[in-house]
């Protein structure tokens, strides 16, 4: 626009004078009174003079021209210039706006119209008080409204009102979504349709008030000619004007009028195209002629104007006599040629608040020239301005809920520390609060974690309280069945539990980390849980990675990087807490001193499970064979890493080793690989895969010609999960004999060698046991993780918040001089790699009942017990480098040719052995 205020008029030509009294001021500033310019003169000059001076502004603004004696009453001068055909009313082009509109005018317009219309019949115009004339007019005047905007005209007219009406309640209902907050997945669509609902209702609501009038109806109870009554009727109320003087009618009129284009230009805090009206409306008036219904019609303007203090937002230029009276009012003259200094002189005397609206300038001799452009470019712009602001209203909220749904989807609902990858939520599920609902596909994990979050609840009502983060992968789908889903539930299981019996100061929360399916998101939860740590400080370390694959490694890689202590539970493969260091990470690596691990590692069940087959399942046998049956999906570190040290620690002891068999990605190929190990006709079978695959595993092992019964094969410790679960059926097996590894079991109490912890003590109960199906050694080790973490965050807690390091400096002091009794055992770790030191691992078997029996265990499960000395669980955790075989020539190798036993072994050595075995019952 332009930036010239349009008070300060320094040109001589009285057009750019007009031009700057019609020109509105910047949007932020408030609008400013207009003169009743009075052109006085001889003849037709003063007519002419005006009607020259608005000719160039004509077709730029609402204009109207009224000559003398057009019409005979006040209401048809009215409605020439309001009605529904008036000339203020009528399009402007080029302005990009909707001309104004008059539904006050014609409102009282048709009310009296009524008056020459009579019914047959009846007293007209009827009694106000009339029933009869109340029931004709409320149907006149449906009828009115019904077909007052009839046609094409009448469809635009409701376009822009439900446009006008839209502005407004499409971004209140935006706002109303939002506030509600809608979450990702189904749940979300109930804030979503509720912002919705307010939108259209909004806009329909308010677009039908704008069309039938009722919208500005209301101002006929605030103004003081023929003042509608509270609560009167509108019908009722039209009766009274028809039946009004033409004195009280006229005041209303013009009154109204004024009041009609006072709301085309007031600058409602709803969107109106009152904000893009850049010009103000023009009337050229004739009236020159004493009685005349146009000199009465101004005398009418004024007064009113004085009465109410409605100065309407119309610039009026009317030819009058010279014999105009001033009356009292004070009047601002001069010739035309010092229009600039009249017009600075009357805003001087504008600045009150119902200014003298008299201007009167001299026509010249000579018609002012009529050939003048207005600069109308800033006016314009103010109009695309308010139609971008439209823009932005109507299609900016539209866009602005689809970022908002994009963001959410993205972070599973706008969870802060979430991240939606493919169709799962990794990161922190609720850490925000409570994890919304459809995060996890199991219900048994999703009734869990909701277990915590009111734990975590109660944690935060209690003012003091730190968090750990369970890192873990939750979004498996339920099936009793998938070591992942049943070692998941386990985990939550027992710290729920830890965390519920949790009472001292200070509380604890527990923050619940997915990490996706087969940890494959490891990397990027590891990232989001120390993007949350930097910026929370209650968060102060981090227990579980349950499985030994590539996403855990990268995650304890990620959560180093952070400093962040870390509980490692049933995660197994060596080296797992070790970080690559040298020239493109070839050399050795070295130990995390954030890295705790609470299990044992693979070399040592695998050198528990070589030694235990070498002297008892195959005790007898002269050159006992095995053959390792493995899981060689690509990124998983445990199977693969357990093959290798079964056949490392097999061969120690003497046991010849064939070639190995495979099968990848969920036992695809097990049938294949089971064919291919009976063919070698081996004394034991050695499975290093998931306990998913398992039970497959047994059925092709039972159903195919391996030697004669029993078969045995011997597991590494993932599959306590399968037998937690079938037991049964593995019991049910007639030719297969099963012996597995367990990192942690409650059958290790059994007997008496040590006193249980209470947590063990409740799963032993003999009449009820806690959670009897679920996988021990994720049951266990999770809740000894929780319980340590927490004792030494109390240890280091001394009124104040502990830091991590403090945190850090606690675990480290669980040592060989400051043993920890857990429910897996004693727990000590060591100085430089912080593994577990002669940590508590058994081989179990499985009866013909499917219950698990200890058939050997190492490792004390309680500082009050003796060391064993035992040859066979004797240096199990030593370096694999410096190792000599047990029981084995010492000419044995490591690394062995493949051998084609034969398929049928003698029945003397195996049954021997059997025997050997079974006698020998559970060692300690």
């Amino acid at each position: 626009m332009d930036s010239a205020p349009p008070g300060d008029i320094r040109v001589a030509d009285p057009h750019a004078v007009i031009e700057a009294l019609v020109r509105r001021p910047f949007f932020w500033r408030p609008d400013r009174a207009l003169p009743l310019v009075l052109v006085v003169g001889r003849d037709g000059g003063p007519f002419d003079a005006a009607r020259r001076l608005a000719a160039p502004f004509e077709d730029s603004l609402p204009h109207a021209t009224v000559r003398a004696g057009e019409h005979d009453t006040l209401d048809e001068l009215v409605a020439a210039l309001a009605g529904e055909h008036g000339q203020l009313g009528k399009p402007v082009g080029g302005s990009f706006l909707p001309p104004p509109r008059f539904p006050l005018v014609q409102f009282v317009l048709w009310a009296r119209r009524q008056r020459d219309e009579p019914s047959p019949g009846v007293a007209w115009p009827p009694d106000p008080r009339s029933r009869t004339g109340q029931e004709e007019f409320k149907d006149r005047l449906k009828d009115w409204r019904r077909g007052r905007y009839g046609g094409d005209r009448g469809r635009r007219t409701a376009a822009d009102f439900l446009g006008r009406a839209a502005t407004t309640w499409v971004p209140v209902g935006t706002l109303a979504a939002w506030w509600l907050g809608g979450s990702s997945d189904l749940v979300g669509l109930i804030p979503w349709a509720l912002g919705v609902l307010v939108a259209v209702i909004g806009t329909a609501i308010q677009a039908m008030l704008s069309i039938r009038g009722s919208f500005f109806n209301g101002w006929f109870g605030k103004q003081p000619y023929l003042t509608r009554k509270r609560f009167e009727r509108l019908p009722k109320y039209a009766l009274r004007i028809a039946g009004a003087s033409d004195a009280e009618v006229e005041r209303l009129l013009v009154h109204a009028l004024c009041q009609d284009l006072r709301q085309a230009y007031q600058k409602w805090l709803i969107p109106w195209p009152s904000w893009g009206r850049g010009l103000y409306a023009m009337l050229v008036l004739d009236a020159r002629w004493s009685g005349d219904v146009n000199e009465r019609f101004l005398r009418t303007l004024e007064e009113t104007v004085e009465e109410t203090g409605l100065l309407p937002p119309l610039l009026v230029l009317a030819a009058v006599p010279e014999s105009f009276a001033p009356g009292s009012r004070p009047v601002t003259a001069g010739p035309l040629a010092d229009l600039p200094a009249l017009v600075t002189t009357w805003r001087t005397a504008a600045r009150r608040r119902v200014p003298p609206l008299r201007l009167m300038v001299r026509a010249p001799a000579t018609p002012p020239d009529d050939d003048y452009r207005p600069r109308l470019l800033g006016s314009r712009m103010r109009a695309i301005g308010y139609w971008c602001v439209m823009a932005l209203l109507l299609i900016g909220p539209v866009v602005l809920l689809g970022r908002i749904q994009q963001d959410r989807n993205a972070h599973c609902g706008g969870l802060s520390w979430v991240e939606r990858t493919g169709g799962e939520c990794v990161g922190v599920v609720n850490a925000d609060g409570p994890a919304p609902g459809g995060l996890f596909s199991s219900k048994e994990i999703t009734e869990l974690v909701a277990r915590i979050d009111h734990n975590n609840a109660l944690a935060r009502e209690a003012g003091t309280y730190v968090s750990v983060v369970l890192f873990g992968e939750y979004s498996v789908a339920q099936d009793r069945n998938d070591s992942a889903f049943v070692g998941a539930r386990a985990e939550l299981t027992a710290v729920e539990e830890y965390q519920r019996g949790v009472s001292g100061a200070p509380r604890l929360q527990v923050l619940v980390a997915n990490a996706g399916t087969n940890f494959q998101q490891g990397r990027r939860t590891a990232e989001l849980v120390s993007e949350m740590a930097a910026e929370d400080p209650r968060v102060l370390g981090v227990i579980g990675f349950q499985r030994s694959v590539r996403g855990v490694k990268e995650a304890i890689g990620t959560l180093h990087e952070a400093k962040i202590p870390m509980l490692v539970t049933t995660a197994t493969a060596d080296r797992l807490g070790y970080l690559p260091d040298g020239a493109g990470g070839s050399g050795p690596g070295y130990p995390s001193p954030y890295v705790f691990r609470l299990g044992p590692s693979n070399q040592r069940q695998a050198r528990l499970a070589a030694r235990f087959a070498h002297d008892r399942l195959l005790d007898g046998v002269d050159r006992p064979s095995a053959v390792i049956v493995q899981d060689q999906t690509d990124d998983d570190d445990y199977t693969n890493n357990l093959a290798d040290d079964y056949a490392e620690e097999a061969g120690a002891v003497g046991i010849t080793v064939g070639d190995r068999v495979a099968y990848k990605d969920r036992g695809t190929g097990m049938d294949l690989a089971v064919s291919r190990a009976c063919a070698q006709g081996p004394d034991l079978l050695l499975y290093a895969g998931r306990a998913a695959d398992f039970l497959d595993f047994l059925r092709y092992v039972e159903g195919k010609d391996c030697g004669r019964a029993p078969i045995k094969v011997l597991a590494g410790d993932d599959v306590i999960k399968a037998v937690a679960n079938s037991g049964a059926v593995i019991g049910d097996y007639r030719r297969v004999r099963v012996y597995y590894a367990a990192l942690a079991s409650r059958e290790l109490w059994r007997g008496g060698a040590a006193t249980p912890t209470g947590f063990v003590q409740s799963l032993l109960d003999a009449r009820d046991p806690k959670h009897p199906n679920e996988s021990d050694d994720n049951l266990i080790l999770s809740y000894d993780a929780a319980k340590l973490f927490y004792e030494r965050v109390n240890a280091a807690y001394r009124g104040g918040l502990p830091s991590r390091g403090d945190v850090l400096y606690q675990i480290s002091l669980v040592s060989p001089r400051d043993r920890w009794n857990g429910s897996s055992g004693v727990i000590s770790f060591g100085a430089a790699a912080h593994e577990p030191e002669d940590k508590a691992i058994a081989i179990l078997r499985v009866n013909d009942s499917g219950g698990s029996e200890v058939a050997v265990r190492c490792g004390r499960l309680a500082t009050t017990e003796p060391q064993d000395t035992r040859e066979i669980c004797r240096d199990l955790d030593g370096d694999a480098g410096e190792r000599t075989a047990t029981n084995a020539p010492v000419a044995a190798p490591s690394a062995r040719p493949p051998v084609n036993p034969p398929v049928n072994p003698p029945v003397g050595p195996v049954a021997s052995a059997s025997t050997r075995e079974e006698a020998a019952g559970p060692g300690r």
